[in-house]
């Protein structure tokens, strides 16, 4: 979990030592909205609840002129989607048939994304895409859903800006599009899970 003490040690370190030029690594904070579905195949859509989330970015752009377009990020992040309270018709599974009440549902993800800015020297507002694999993990417990912790592969996409305040700090946001397949084999759920993440942080940068 991110300590705002760590955070301004982080802020701390990063300003006072390096103060010339885009820097080419950088950690970075943030959050914001997730939209998420569950998509089973045995009785359709679960509703989930929109849900704030918060994460954590650590990257690096290679250092050259030549190729400093091009750079890779370790991306972290923790949503709860919580299942709504709802009625679900034509399932044949207890679980998820008729009435449901609400249940507390928890995806943690880890994901290495590649990723291309469009950038100059001088720049300021820096746009970049990303395309990433990695691993989400759904956590389910509560009403009809024993708890249950399923680990799937995920799929990032991603499209962001950042702005660069000063050659250190650089405000940015973010669109991701996230995708896992989650199989929960206590309740015999397989569902494919989307989420739409709008984001918004700070990175600090420092030199390569």
């Amino acid at each position: 979990m991110f300590r705002p003490q760590s955070g301004i040690l982080v802020v701390v370190l990063i300003v006072g030592l390096h103060s010339y030029g885009h820097a080419e690594n950088y950690v970075a904070v943030g959050g914001g909205m997730a939209l998420a579905d569950l998509e089973t195949t045995n009785a359709g859509n679960i509703d989930l609840q929109n849900n704030v989330f918060f994460g954590a970015k650590f990257g690096h752009y290679v250092n050259s002129r030549q190729f400093n377009w091009l750079g890779w990020e370790v991306d972290l992040y923790r949503a709860q989607p919580n299942v709504k309270q709802q009625t679900i018709s034509g399932s044949t599974n207890p679980t998820i048939s008729g009435d449901i009440p609400g249940s507390v549902f928890a995806v943690y993800s880890a994901a290495f994304n590649a990723l291309v800015r469009l950038t100059g020297y001088q720049s300021k507002i820096e746009p970049y895409v990303g395309i990433g694999i990695g691993l989400n993990i759904g956590n389910i417990s509560g009403g009809n859903f024993p708890p249950e912790a399923s680990f799937a592969p995920s799929f990032n996409i991603l499209a962001g800006t950042r702005y660069y305040v000063t050659p250190n700090i650089a405000p940015f946001i973010e669109y991701k599009y996230n995708f896992a397949q989650f199989n929960f084999s206590r309740s015999d759920i397989t569902a494919d899970y989307r989420a739409n993440l709008f984001m918004f942080g700070i990175a600090f940068h420092f030199g390569g």
